[in-house]
C-alpha cells in the first residue's frame, strides 16, 4: 500500500496545474478609479473563473486601443440575465462600460460592474463596488 500512496504523491507533485488562482476585485482592481467607457464590442469570451469582453475604443489622439474587461462568472452572469446570446447581440456595435482599472497600472484593463448594451439596457455583469448601480440603471 505504501508504495502506490508515494506514487500517488509523486504524481501529484509533478503534475501540471493551473498557476491562477481566484482573487477578490480589491486584490486586482482600484475601486476609486472607475470610469464609462465607451466604444465597439468586439468579443465575447464567456468562461470561468471569469468572462472577459474586448472594447475597441478610440483615443482623444484617433489611435484605436483594445480594453479588456473582467466580469464575473457565467453562473452569476445568467443569474443576472446577462447570458452568452445577450452579450453578443452587441458585437459589433457601441456599448459603454463602467470599468475599474487595473492596481498594476496596466493600461486598458478593467473589472467591470455593469455595461450599457447596444439596445440601451443598462446590464449587470460584475461587482457593485461602487454601490452605485442602481443610478446606472435609472440613466435616461
Amino acid at each position: 500500500m505504501k508504495p502506490t500512496l508515494g506514487v500517488v504523491l509523486i504524481a501529484l507533485l509533478l503534475a501540471p496545474g493551473r498557476a491562477s488562482a481566484h482573487h477578490a476585485f480589491s486584490a486586482e482592481f482600484d475601486a476609486t478609479k472607475c470610469s464609462d467607457i465607451t466604444g465597439i464590442l468586439t468579443k465575447v469570451n464567456y468562461e470561468n473563473p471569469h468572462s472577459y469582453i474586448f472594447v475597441d475604443v478610440t483615443n482623444p489622439d484617433g489611435k484605436v486601443v483594445e480594453a479588456t474587461f473582467q466580469l464575473s462568472s457565467t453562473t452569476n452572469l445568467r443569474r443576472g440575465g446577462a447570458d452568452r446570446p445577450t452579450l453578443m447581440k452587441s458585437v459589433g456595435h457601441q456599448v459603454t462600460v463602467r470599468g475599474c482599472a487595473a492596481r498594476t497600472g496596466e493600461p486598458n484593463r478593467y473589472a467591470a460592474p455593469w455595461m450599457k448594451l447596444a439596445d440601451g439596457t443598462i446590464q449587470r455583469v460584475g461587482q457593485d463596488v461602487e454601490g452605485n448601480l442602481g443610478a446606472a440603471e435609472k440613466e435616461p
